[in-house]
């Protein structure tokens, strides 16, 4: 066993300075001076700044206390003026005096702070006040305009309505004196054409005919006074109206002069009136339409005027406002030139200063931080990286009298000591590891080796020849193993190149795992597990042997495969008389579940046999109607009535519809069930089991209450369970039929089923099936055996017993539960939990 060497380290040359070992005049004091340097430079470059913002800030407190109040006030003004001129045509064109309200409200709330602005800056601006209170007045008159608008508005709506009633009642009143007037024509007529004319029938021929004529003109031109009465009350200039009154006019002229046809007239006294009213509305000289739209365009035109007024008003405001303004521009030009004349002084002064700190910040860190000291600390780090990269011969910059000479004299103290250590930790670890470890070069000579492995691989009885003794194949791993494994591993050591150290290279580093025959030092053979894989270790690649004593694994490996055989045997066996178990077990779970089939099968017969009563009076009522429908049908087509015959023939379809749905129905639950479990809608199965008792709730009284949701709450479809659906009715059949029992001598006699969706724990939703009677109950003993099979609480003779135990066993292959939720003197309920689907 060899050990590692030591090289020997260099030493560490004295570093200059006094006796004391420290610089005379070090970094910290260079730097410090530079930076007081820039430092004062920096002082006075506030100074001159300083010096340059208070004069500024003079200039700045005079503009902002002088000027600026009043560029605000102005502002003000010049806002709220705008948005008086905005305000007022809304207010002149306001709809109703509620809109007016809010807006003259609005225009009085800015005319009061255009007073106050008024007031506050009235010293610099005069005659500003008369032009306010001109706005005020105008307002003012605007206002009782815009409200005379309305009301004249208001009237003209009240007068057009008051047409619309009017024309509603001319057209009532014109209409049967028309009609009238035709027929007394129709039937004079009919006197004339029939060959005995009078003089009779020939005056009121023609006074109707006369009267007819003058209706149909007093219709015609009254519609036509009517339509020219609303459009007067809709026109939008004065032109307009005068050219709809002329033919309003005429209009009414032509009424006047077809109304003296009627005088005398008993039947035509109510049209006079209403004509007489319609030309009032016309041409009345108070309140007639086309006068009051007239005053209300005049208004109107008022209302405009006083709104140019207003924008003039507002002009000459806004010019006093400019004036004071540019009286105000002047002077904050003259204050921004004594504020730029300041700056430029400060800025030149800042600039100079700056150009001289930068000067002097440029010639430190030129001559002195980067020439002296960036170089060297350059050099360093290439040192100190070069040995944390494991070069530990790395050349150290010495040179300096300085901080960073002793940080090179540690550093290459450090750099001996990474050495001594490295090769002492290295020995340590060999030395002391659990397993055989050595380490060759790249030709596989061995260099270290541990107790370990010196007692797997030991030398031929010669002993270890040495390199410069001219037998160099004798220090070598291969020379230590078997022949097989010595070609193996010499073949490992000639694939594997010798390169330089990798730097990120790509894949695993190769390795050699081989079972091999080693040498005790006694010279007997020992079976060993070798393990070869590369390292580097300072820049140099080494190879590193791990050598494991598989003695004991071996013999446990053959122990092992011995009993592994012996088991193996017993495992075959065992398994035989298994399978043999298992195919009895198959063969009694068929007969079982065969039995239970039968046994669930002759329930639903047993259930049908006592429903079969029932059935029979549901199928005897409509075969009752048939024959009734039938008789009367044939009677009926003996009387031709064949429409009422078609309609018995119907009712005898519908009959034998509803007769097939029960036999049907029947069918479907008497077949034997299907033994796949689906998604099966709870609501179509509940009916259909309440339709097998139908008969019987009816003679017995019985009042059925269902509670079902009508949808999922979750999704919105209808309702579903996981079940199969001929056998889940089955289950409520047989609950039905005991619950209909239980009720026979109750005093009341109520059935509820009810069905809701609750939490079932980690399986989500389930859906909640209760059926409950208001019987006497059960007693307390038997509720503990009412599922089991042939146990019944009924008279000999009325039950099997078998009911509610294959109704137990068929939930609980659908994976639910059936059981006795509560039974006592108010009744049982029996509850149904199924998964929902």
């Amino acid at each position: 066993m060899s050990a590692l060497a030591t090289p020997s380290s260099g030493g560490v040359p004295a570093r200059p300075g006094n006796g004391t070992g420290r610089p005379h005049f070090g970094i910290r004091a260079r730097l410090f001076l530079a930076f007081v340097a820039v430092a004062t430079l920096s002082v006075v470059a506030c100074a001159l700044g300083w010096l340059s913002y208070d004069r500024l800030g003079g200039t700045l407190d005079e503009f902002a206390e002088s000027h600026l109040p009043a560029l605000g006030v102005a502002a003000k003004l010049a806002e709220e003026g705008g948005a008086i001129i905005a305000t007022a045509p809304i207010l002149a064109g306001s709809r109703t005096e509620d809109e007016m309200d809010a807006i003259r409200d609005a225009l009085g709330r800015r005319l009061t702070t255009l007073r106050a602005l008024t007031d506050a800056i009235e010293g610099g601006v005069p005659g500003l006040r008369p032009v306010v209170d001109s706005l005020g007045r105008n307002l003012a008159a605007l206002d009782g305009t815009v409200r005379q608008r309305l009301a004249l508005a208001r009237r003209n709506q009240e007068a057009i309505e008051r047409l619309r009633w009017l024309h509603a009642d001319f057209l009532d009143e014109i209409d049967p004196l028309v009609a009238d007037a035709r027929f007394n024509i129709q039937s004079a007529l009919a006197t004339v054409e029939s060959g005995r004319p009078s003089a009779d029938a020939v005056r009121i021929l023609r006074e109707e005919n006369r009267r007819s004529e003058a209706l149909l003109q007093i219709g015609a031109n009254g519609n036509l006074a009517v339509g020219l009465v609303a459009r007067a009350a809709t026109l939008a200039t004065a032109e307009l109206l005068d050219d709809n009154a002329g033919f309003l006019d005429e209009t009414a002229d032509r009424l006047q002069r077809d109304l003296t046809a009627l005088a005398g007239w008993a039947d035509g006294v109510s049209l006079r009136q209403l004509v007489g009213q319609l030309l009032d509305l016309a041409r009345g000289a108070d309140g007639s339409v086309p006068a009051l739209r007239r005053e209300e365009l005049e208004t109107a035109a008022r209302g405009q005027a006083l709104l140019a007024e207003n924008r003039d008003i507002v002009a000459r405001l806004n010019g006093l406002i400019a004036r004071q303004v540019q009286a105000v521009e002047q002077d904050s030009r003259a204050a921004a030139a004594r504020s730029a004349g300041a700056v430029a002084f400060g800025r030149s002064a800042l600039l100079a200063s700056a150009l001289v700190s930068l000067l002097v910040a440029v010639l430190v860190a030129w001559l002195y931080v980067n020439r002296n000291l960036i170089s060297r600390l350059t050099r360093l780090g290439d040192a100190a990286r070069a040995i944390a990269a494991g070069d530990l011969k790395a050349d150290i910059p010495l040179g300096g009298g300085d901080e960073l000479s002793d940080m090179a004299a540690a550093l290459l103290v450090f750099r001996d000591t990474a050495i001594a250590v490295e090769e002492a930790n290295a020995q340590a670890i060999i030395d002391n590891a659990q397993a055989g470890l050595a380490i060759t070069d790249a030709q596989g000579v061995i260099e270290f080796v541990n107790p370990l492995a010196a007692a797997l691989i030991a030398p031929p009885p010669g002993g270890w020849a040495r390199e410069d003794e001219g037998e160099g194949k004798a220090g070598r791993l291969a020379d230590r193993l078997d022949a097989e494994a010595a070609a193996r591993v010499a073949a490992f050591f000639a694939q594997v190149p010798v390169a330089q150290m990798p730097d990120g290279a790509d894949g695993p580093a190769p390795t050699l795992s081989i079972l091999a025959t080693g040498r005790r030092p006694d010279g007997g053979a020992v079976p060993v597990q070798v393990g070869v894989r590369p390292f580097w270790r300072r820049q140099r690649q080494r190879f590193i042997v791990t050598l494991t004593d598989m003695t004991e694994r071996l013999e446990a490996q053959h122990v092992l495969e011995r009993t592994v055989q012996e088991r193996t045997t017993d495992l075959r066996a065992t398994n035989d008389r298994l399978e043999r178990a298992i195919a009895e077990h198959q063969r009694t779970e068929r007969e079982l579940r065969e039995a239970q089939a039968e046994l669930v099968q002759a329930g639903k017969l047993a259930a049908l046999g006592q429903l079969a009563a029932g059935v029979g009076h549901e199928l005897n009522q409509p075969l009752a109607a048939i024959r009734s429908y039938a008789h009367n049908g044939r009677k009926l087509i003996g009387l031709g009535r064949v429409e009422e015959a078609e309609g018995n023939l119907g009712k005898i379809a519908d009959l034998t519809a509803r007769m097939a749905n029960i036999t049907n129905h029947l069918k479907r639950f008497a077949r034997r069930p299907d033994s796949r479990l689906g998604a099966v809608e709870l609501a179509p199965v509940i009916q259909g089991a309440l339709s097998l008792f139908g008969n019987r709730l009816r003679e017995e009284a019985v009042a059925v209450e269902l509670a079902l949701p009508d949808a999922d709450p979750a999704s919105g479809t209808p309702l579903r369970v996981r079940a199969e659906e001929v056998r889940l009715e089955q289950v409520l059949v047989n609950l039905l039929s005991n619950a209909l029992d239980a009720v026979a001598g109750a005093p009341v006699r109520r059935i509820l089923i009810r069905a809701e969706i609750v939490e079932d724990g980690e399986e989500g939703a389930a859906v909640r099936i209760e059926v409950r009677d208001s019987g006497s109950g059960i007693a307390a003993d038997p509720v503990a055996q009412i599922f089991d099979p042939f146990f019944t609480t009924k008279p000999v003779g009325t039950g099997l017993g078998l009911g509610l135990s294959i109704s137990y066993n068929i939930v609980r292959d659908f994976g639910g539960v059936l059981s006795v939720a509560e039974s006592g003197p108010d009744g049982t309920a029996f509850v149904l939990t199924l998964t929902r689907a």
